[in-house]
């Protein structure tokens, strides 16, 4: 099976943008170089 992926569409979910924003932070401290995250959703395929 296939699967597709396109961008997250996460506008009014402000929740899940802080989220990631910590994480960003997060990583970048760890490793030194600015981490930036991308966020995803599955494409489901309708039959």
């Amino acid at each position: 099976m296939k699967k597709d992926f396109r961008l997250a569409e996460l506008n009014g979910q402000p929740d899940a943008l802080d989220a990631i924003r910590r994480l960003e932070e997060q990583l970048t401290e760890q490793y030194g170089s600015e981490v930036a995250l991308v966020a995803y959703s599955e494409d489901k395929e309708e039959n």
